[in-house]
């Protein structure tokens, strides 16, 4: 493993995609705990106010970022529009420091955010660029390693976030969120230089209807419904251990660390294990893993018991986050900007499909019983990726443009 990570780090500009990933995943969990209290608390709005800016942020970016993706491509700059994007996301969260009425920031927000959404899946994208351009096989470990930085800087954000709320406020925060998008578009901008693959011009034509296909539709819609069941967890989890199993919201904090520190050795673990084994086949392991949390859940009835489950959910989540773009990526391999963005836009769906899915669940169903849900997504993912079809994981190739 050392070898083949010590390979990856001497890629040109590679070193800079994971140091981006880390600030970028602080970046957003500086604050995102945080919003809840801020504009309930600050704003005076609802906690259902507060979800529908959640809702029209989230969906702002999808459309756009398809947009740019299909052009990232085929001769967009992706260097300079990384950097436009990032400068964007740091515009979009000054706006927090200066707007304080609900509908001037909802406004300002969706335009911005929309702005800066396409910033993640360019750099998953420059990163695949890069990769290819050294001739390194290993796409997937790459795609590890990014998201495990990712992860790394989104677990250690609420602490620094904590921080700086209790000494500077809400200010502090998000003027912290500012300044690290702004670090990361002047690594961007500094460092990273165009591939060689793009040094020789190599563009590609996105083949028409490309975007109908169903061996591209089908994965995007199986890591849809993972999402969606992945989000409606997250937004349950910590109301069941508190209301059905009598827990604390120490307790709570538990769980979720533990979860969030196993995620990252199992997901360096899965780019060692796609030497070996497709991304389908260890998509199809994750799924199981998924499924066996979510039924397990169903059944707990002491905390130690869904403490012990993280580890389930952890290799799960590792899954999905890991081996779920290159799943999508390798579908495309001649168009990462639109492969990645693919990829994004299914998590941001599901994020938002979770959220609204999951608290119906659990006001007909109940808390426990609303983890039936999670699990009638996994069987329908699982029926999906099993569809006869041409296997998933044979490439959908495109033309030089001439």
């Amino acid at each position: 493993m050392l070898k083949r990570t010590y390979a990856l780090l001497l890629i040109p500009s590679y070193p800079i995609f994971l140091l981006c990933m880390l600030f970028q995943g602080m970046a957003i969990s500086i604050s995102a705990p945080f919003l809840a209290v801020y504009f309930t608390e600050e704003l005076g709005v609802t906690a259902g106010t507060f979800g529908i800016f959640t809702a029209v942020t989230l969906l702002s970016g999808v459309a756009l970022s398809m947009f740019i993706a299909k052009r990232s491509d085929v001769g967009l700059n992706r260097r300079r529009l990384m950097v436009i994007c990032m400068m964007f996301n740091a515009v979009a969260f000054a706006g927090y420091i200066f707007i304080h009425d609900f509908y001037p920031l909802l406004a300002y927000m969706t335009i911005f955010t929309a702005a800066g959404a396409p910033a993640m899946p360019q750099l998953f994208a420059s990163a695949r660029e890069a990769v290819s351009a050294s001739s390194s096989p290993d796409h997937a470990l790459a795609n590890s390693a990014l998201r495990s930085m990712f992860s790394l800087g989104f677990i250690s954000g609420p602490l620094v976030g904590a921080a700086l709320l209790s000494r500077f406020g809400f200010q502090g925060i998000f003027s912290s969120t500012t300044l690290i998008f702004l670090l990361n578009a002047l690594l961007v901008f500094s460092f990273v230089r165009p591939s060689a693959a793009k040094q020789l011009q190599q563009r590609v034509r996105q083949p028409a209807g490309v975007q109908r296909n169903a061996r591209v539709l089908v994965p995007f819609l199986i890591l849809t419904l993972l999402y969606t069941g992945h989000w409606a967890n997250n937004l349950n989890i910590s109301l069941f251990i508190v209301n059905t199993l009598g827990g604390t919201t120490q307790n709570v904090a538990s769980v979720a660390s533990i979860c969030a520190l196993m995620e990252i050795p199992f997901m360096l673990v899965l780019g060692l294990l796609s030497a070996k084994y497709t991304s389908k086949v260890l998509l199809g392991w994750g799924m199981a893993m998924g499924g066996i949390y979510y039924a397990l859940v169903i059944g707990v009835g002491e905390l130690w018991q869904l403490i012990a489950g993280q580890v389930l959910l952890a290799f799960f989540v590792a899954v999905i986050s890991a081996v779920g773009i290159s799943y999508i990526q390798d579908l495309l391999p001649d168009l990462p900007g639109y492969a990645s963005t693919l990829y994004t836009n299914a998590t941001t769906i599901g994020r938002l499909a979770g959220s609204l899915a999951g608290g119906a669940a659990a006001q007909w169903l109940g808390y426990r019983h609303s983890y039936l849900l999670c699990v009638i997504l996994v069987i329908c993912s699982l029926g999906l990726l099993l569809w006869p079809r041409r296997s998933p994981d044979e490439k959908i190739t495109t033309p030089l443009a001439s």
